[in-house]
């Protein structure tokens, strides 16, 4: 009888430690969307109280910074990306009258409705970039459907 019940004890701590475990590793924070922070995280620059809390222009910034200093790629940026308007903007002159405070508000504006919330950051940037670049309503809602495909797949 000493036996079983200290196969018990064993057996339950395993068991425990497994599901401690799956809790752990397996669900994804909701500030991510396929491994890229999306609008909670966003939202999150806001609170203060967080310790990862910092200012949304300076967030955007280092996201940019590391693209063009280390020109390291999304991979994802080369099918859902915003290279060639970013390009058209800076031909016609407009990208030094485009401001990271005006990037930062249209983002903000765009992480208002809440299905927009599991859209990374990079791609909630490049949605700002077409609006600025031009696109029509129906452009942008092609490429938030686009986005939002690749965030469910």
């Amino acid at each position: 009888m000493n036996q079983l019940n200290e196969n018990n004890i064993i057996l339950n701590f395993c068991l425990f430690i497994l599901i401690l475990f799956g809790f752990n590793t397996f669900p994804q924070s909701e500030r991510y969307t396929r491994n890229l922070e999306n609008g909670y995280a966003w939202l999150a620059l806001d609170d203060p109280a967080l310790m990862y809390s910092t200012s949304k222009q300076n967030y955007l910034s280092s996201i940019l910074d590391r693209i063009k200093l280390t020109n390291q790629k999304y991979p994802e940026l080369s099918s859902l990306g915003c290279q060639e308007e970013i390009t058209q903007l800076s031909k016609q002159g407009k990208s030094d009258e485009i401001s990271l405070n005006d990037d930062v508000n249209e983002m903000d504006e765009f992480y208002l409705l809440k299905n927009n919330l599991i859209i990374p950051i990079i791609f909630a940037y490049c949605y700002t970039i077409k609006k600025f670049a031009g696109a029509s309503p129906e452009e942008l809602d092609v490429y938030r459907s686009e986005v939002l495909l690749f965030c469910y797949e």
